[in-house]
């Protein structure tokens, strides 16, 4: 199967071949990529030296998983996927690292993998994963995971946010193409990743996808609130793509 016809916006679900074509062109296609790796590291409530339990929904290539892992070497990580595609990358990527990793599928909108959790548990992570939940499900999710994190913990997410006007909207498309532009002439010196962004209509300002269901920033943060958790803020922005989240 192509690049092209993985992602084809016809397909109303993400599929194996998805999976494999994500890992060639995350690089291009997410905006500002290690600066959100970054950011979401600096952002974790631990100090370097300290045992504690990090939880990754939709754990992807493992690029967050091994920036953790690294920083804090007593790190315990549980990589969570529903792909089979990434959790075998993920095994084969973080080999050295599986004495304090765990790999396991799930699916984000079910309930049963939240209650197996492990307990304490001090961070609940998430890259490009929470937005295909509904409003409702966002909801829900943010209680369930105050409910299970430890106090002094964090879920700290980095999605697809919903803009507040169309105006708005027309200019996080703008500012999405003009850095995958920028981001696939630093990869590849040519503008091939932007021709393949533009082809498979993957900019969701300028092409909506019903499998997506991004809320907005403000919604999310009050959601966030409600479910118990204090000290809630966006912490990045760039391009409709936000790191947010709270502490307990």
């Amino acid at each position: 199967m192509s690049l092209l016809s993985a992602f084809d916006k016809s397909i109303k679900h993400w599929n194996e071949d998805s999976s494999a074509s994500f890992l060639e062109l995350g690089d291009i296609f997410v905006p500002g990529r290690a600066e959100q790796l970054k950011t979401l590291v600096d952002l974790l409530p631990a100090e370097a030296s300290e045992i504690f339990t990090v939880a990754e929904l939709g754990a992807g290539g493992g690029d967050l998983a091994q920036a953790i892992l690294e920083t804090f070497p007593r790190c315990h990580y549980l990589a969570l996927d529903g792909s089979e595609t990434m959790r075998e990358h993920l095994a084969r990527r973080l080999t050295s690292f599986h004495d304090r990793l765990e790999i396991h599928p799930f699916e984000l909108a079910e309930q049963a993998w939240r209650q197996r959790l492990p307990s304490p548990l001090r961070c609940v992570l998430s890259s490009l994963c929470v937005h295909h939940l509904t409003s409702s499900q966002k909801r829900q999710l943010f209680v369930d995971m105050a409910q299970r994190l430890e106090t002094g913990g964090a879920i700290l997410l980095a999605d697809l946010v919903e803009p507040a006007t169309q105006q708005v909207g027309n200019l996080f498309a703008c500012q999405y193409d003009e850095i995958v532009r920028e981001q696939s002439v630093a990869k590849r010196e040519n503008l091939s990743g932007y021709e393949q962004f533009c082809e498979m209509k993957w900019n969701y300002f300028a092409h909506p996808d019903p499998i997506d269901h991004p809320s907005s920033l403000s919604e999310q943060l009050r959601w966030l609130g409600e479910a118990g958790f204090s000290s809630t803020d966006c912490f990045w922005m760039r391009a409709g793509h936000a790191i947010y989240g709270g502490y307990k």
